[in-house]
């Protein structure tokens, strides 16, 4: 059974999906492929999208990890949210047609708790897609259509490799996209079936992709600094 002294720590398996996103953690020198020990519990780097989340949740369960956990960024659905804000959902949501999976709610407390003493942090539901959602509209409306207020692409799997081992879930989401930024399409290409976020693909989508894509890339590189600080600060305060 899980406490809430466990937040992040025992027996846990933290899955994220990016090794810039490890290092929050303390965990240097890792790459997407890694499960590594981390406190009394362990980090799997997976690598982008829903189906490297699940290989990497179902590699920590043959670990031995009692309970699972999400670590990393998300976009903001809701304007409430700006860059280095912290999502700690409630649910975890993936169709339009289904409840989706609930968090751990004495953990949640928990960390919420814990994080409000130096973080902006928000509880609610986390809409998670195979695919980036590129557009302030598709934002808005997925968000008016299903009560959620970020989304990420890993959460969902993760919850579900949970639920069916019957462990506790939770997940700390720090915000690196507000909702009213539009993605160019080069790097949404780019993006999509991207490992590990970067690739030649990205660099070369932002390269010929001109002065507005240029842009945007500075302002993405920027707010994901910010979504790594409050991780980092998490890290620190949930230890």
């Amino acid at each position: 059974m899980s406490t809430p002294g466990d937040a992040i720590e025992g027996q846990t398996g933290l899955v994220v999906a990016l090794p810039a996103e490890a290092h929050s953690l303390g965990a240097r020198g890792v790459h997407v492929g890694d499960c590594v020990r981390w406190r009394k519990g362990w980090v799997a780097v997976s690598g982008i999208g829903p189906h490297n989340a699940m290989r990497a949740a179902e590699r920590l369960l043959a670990c031995g990890a009692l309970r699972l956990a999400n670590w990393g960024v998300a976009g903001a659905l809701s304007p409430e949210l700006a860059p280095g804000d912290v999502l700690i959902p409630d649910r975890i949501r993936y169709s339009h047609d289904d409840p989706g999976f609930a968090t751990d709610p004495a953990l949640n407390a928990h960390l919420i708790e814990l994080l409000s003493a130096s973080l902006h942090v928000r509880r609610g539901a986390l809409w998670s897609t195979p695919q980036p959602i590129a557009t302030t509209a598709d934002k808005q409306a997925l968000a008016a259509r299903n009560q959620v207020l970020a989304v990420d692409m890993e959460a969902a799997p993760i919850a579900a490799v949970a639920a069916r081992a019957n462990l506790p879930f939770v997940a700390v989401k720090a915000i690196c996209d507000p909702v009213t930024r539009e993605l160019p399409a080069g790097i949404v290409g780019a993006l999509d079936g991207a490992d590990q976020g970067w690739s030649l693909r990205m660099v070369a989508a932002i390269a010929f992709g001109g002065p507005s894509t240029w842009r945007a890339a500075h302002a993405l590189s920027r707010d994901f600094r910010r979504a790594r600080r409050s991780l980092a600060t998490a890290a620190a305060l949930a230890a």
